[in-house]
């Protein structure tokens, strides 16, 4: 995700912003209440919304909430456990958590570190969000659900990039403002209309055998292809693509793609290379094929995308 996230990620890390807060007692029942979370935090029987930073250092034992909770992914991979489940997030991913959810974190990687966009259940129900608490599409279906659904879990998604909107909420957080409550929710409520845009979500996760193919397909993006992946670890090609599907959202092939084009962009930025020379780098062997889906995906030739994210660069004086 964009560094600039962290600009104002201090301003909402537990351990800075809740210096009294007993964290012995807030785990020591397993359920984390509104109450417990916002102790010692001024007008906090205000905050309807409200964001707290984990560094993902240490195991967070297992728990449930009386709120409904956004977790995204700033930087680095955690384990989400719930039960006898588990699935990896990693940096860019967003998991939506309802009432009915139970679960604690994993250490995966150390530096990793994750933000909580907690929003009161009466808010949630009867509030700013309750027509899409009431709608039928699948995120209203899964917050009213108490029973079967754990989570809702989202890729990340290089084409519909969410880390200028979050880093919005969190400058809108970090404020102190009369309207800041509104634009909160206005904020959030987009993030949701965003996150419905997506069409790409599972309510199973990267679990340990989709985090074997995902490597793979990372480190062999280049000339990989279903069949190939497929014929590497002894499956058909219809059973890992719905293996895939289920548990990512994406299909096989949009995720070797996302990855193409994810690094042709970083070569676009950080090198001198052709663009020819960077199509054959990812593993186009059609230039004009290339440029056709770097078009559809950035929405511009690679020759304007460079040119563009060269003009933001600062001037050597």
């Amino acid at each position: 995700m964009n560094n600039v996230l962290f600009q104002h990620y201090d301003k909402i890390l537990m351990d800075d912003f809740m210096p009294s807060v007993d964290f012995e007692g807030v785990w020591a029942d397993n359920k984390i209440t509104t109450d417990k979370q916002l102790k010692g935090i001024e007008a906090a029987e205000q905050q309807d919304i409200f964001l707290i930073g984990h560094r993902m250092s240490q195991e967070t034992p297992h728990h449930s909430h009386n709120f409904y909770e956004i977790i995204c992914i700033l930087n680095g991979v955690i384990e989400n456990c719930m039960g006898s489940k588990s699935f990896y997030m990693s940096s860019g991913d967003i998991c939506i958590m309802n009432l009915a959810s139970a679960h604690s974190l994993k250490v995966v990687d150390p530096d990793a570190i994750i933000f909580n966009i907690c929003i009161k259940a009466d808010e949630m129900q009867h509030g700013t969000f309750r027509n899409l608490f009431n709608s039928d599409n699948f995120i209203g279906t899964f917050l009213r659900e108490n029973d079967n659904l754990d989570y809702l879990y989202f890729p990340n998604n290089h084409k519909r990039n969410l880390a200028g909107l979050l880093q919005v909420i969190l400058t809108t957080y970090a404020r102190e403002s009369a309207a800041k409550p509104f634009l909160l929710a206005s904020e959030v409520l987009q993030l949701f209309a965003e996150l419905l845009e997506f069409n790409e979500y599972s309510y199973y996760g990267i679990d340990d055998k989709v985090l074997a193919l995902l490597s793979y397909i990372e480190a062999n993006y280049q000339t990989t292809s279903l069949a190939d992946v497929a014929e590497r670890f002894n499956y058909s090609e219809s059973y890992l693509s719905r293996y895939i599907k289920k548990h990512t959202g994406k299909q096989i092939t949009k995720i070797i793609t996302e990855k193409k084009m994810e690094n042709a962009g970083l070569l676009l930025q950080n090198t001198d290379l052709s663009i020819q020379n960077i199509a054959a780098e990812v593993g186009y062997q059609s230039y004009s094929h290339f440029h056709k889906i770097f078009k559809y995906w950035y929405n511009q030739t690679p020759v304007t995308y460079r040119t563009q994210y060269e003009m933001r660069l600062p001037q050597n004086k």
